[in-house]
């Protein structure tokens, strides 16, 4: 059994993830969330929630020591300053896969006019996403950063991806298509390693979102 911890399993995204995650069968799940009560519906043979939180170390370790991949949907305008205490943790610890939400944007990467527009909308998050993923660079871990644009709940799995120093492709991506990613990383954990990737659906490109167009 592959032992694997969602971080802020309380979200949007973290909920499409654990299905896909229970549906491969060799996964043991653990849920870490300030308010595990809210996950008890999804506990079960092979998933279990656990109080804590991410800017405390000692919570970190105590949820993350044996575990063999560490998934990090948290977000927050602290999400950096939580990711490095985590990178801490897992080097301490000895556990070395990690994948982790950022956001797209953060390197100036989307095209014209979008670009302009998402800066406008949310630069303000840009500075923590990028402490993320610089963090996840500077680390010894088998990271993969994975930088969505404007979230939505389509059902739609397909994914387009761009690599750093690629300008980015498309303005939305489905909670659904990444959580698939994330599970095809937990099935195959040496994809990807070291890589930080945009991730958004094909056919999305535009000057924004289509649900602000």
């Amino acid at each position: 059994m592959k032992k694997v911890i969602i971080l802020g399993a309380n979200g949007g995204t973290a909920r499409e993830i654990v299905p896909r995650l229970l549906g491969q069968g060799d996964v043991e799940l653990t849920l870490f969330a300030r308010h595990p009560q809210r996950l008890r519906h999804l506990e079960g043979p092979h998933a279990h929630a656990v109080a804590g939180d991410a800017r405390n170390r000692d919570d970190l370790k105590r949820a993350i020591q044996g575990q063999d991949i560490v998934i990090s949907a948290m977000g927050g305008m602290d999400l950096g300053d939580k990711i490095e205490g985590v990178v801490a943790v897992m080097e301490e610890l000895g556990v070395r896969r990690l994948i982790a939400i950022s956001a797209g944007g953060i390197y100036d990467e989307l095209p014209e006019p979008f670009n302009s527009w998402d800066k406008g909308m949310t630069g303000y998050t840009r500075p923590t996403n990028l402490k993320t993923a610089e963090v996840m660079e500077r680390s010894s871990l088998d990271y993969t950063v994975l930088r969505p644009v404007w979230l939505t709940n389509k059902p739609v799995e397909e994914v387009e991806l761009t690599r750093k120093g690629e300008t980015f492709r498309g303005t939305e991506t489905s909670r659904a298509s990444l959580a698939r990613f994330i599970a095809d990383l937990v099935r195959n954990p040496k994809l990807h390693i070291n890589e930080n990737l945009g991730i958004a659906q094909p056919h999305t490109d535009g000057p924004r979102p289509a649900a602000y167009r």
